[in-house]
């Protein structure tokens, strides 16, 4: 049960990966590297909106509330893009290589949690809503 409460949420995360991807493509990076930013960055959002959308659907946080959502974001989103960074220069330098100022990189991150958190918790909202409908549907 718990990872089909998780689905919504680790969809999210994996779309995100997916357009940054897309996004590393059409500015000119080669395939291979969009590949890489869909799966380094798709994947740890994806874990960690799994992980929060099992927290709201087992009510360990209220959903539809922003509140505990932006706070885990403003943890998690940072953490997502320091393993982002972190296996991408790994594969193409050979090298664990941290931002130059981890602290203005983390903190920068930090700030972009939020909008993050409230893209997020729309998607979320929407489909969790539809399964939630759609599960009930079939349960009859």
């Amino acid at each position: 049960m718990e990872t089909v409460r998780a689905v919504p949420g680790a969809a999210v995360g994996l779309a995100a990966g997916v357009v940054a991807g897309g996004l590393a493509a059409l500015v000119g990076q080669p395939l291979p590297w969009a590949a890489l930013t869909v799966l380094a960055l798709g994947v740890p959002l994806a874990v960690l909106g799994g992980g929060l959308g099992v927290l709201l659907a087992s009510g360990r946080l209220s959903r539809g509330r922003f509140a505990p959502v932006a706070l885990f974001w403003l943890a998690g989103f940072p953490l997502a893009r320091l393993v982002h960074e972190l296996t991408v220069g790994l594969v193409l330098t050979g090298q664990v290589r941290f931002p130059p100022d981890l602290a203005g990189f983390l903190a920068y991150q930090g700030i972009v949690s939020l909008g993050w958190a409230i893209g997020f918790l729309w998607l979320h909202e929407r489909i969790a809503l539809r399964l939630r409908v759609r599960a009930a549907t079939t349960s009859r």
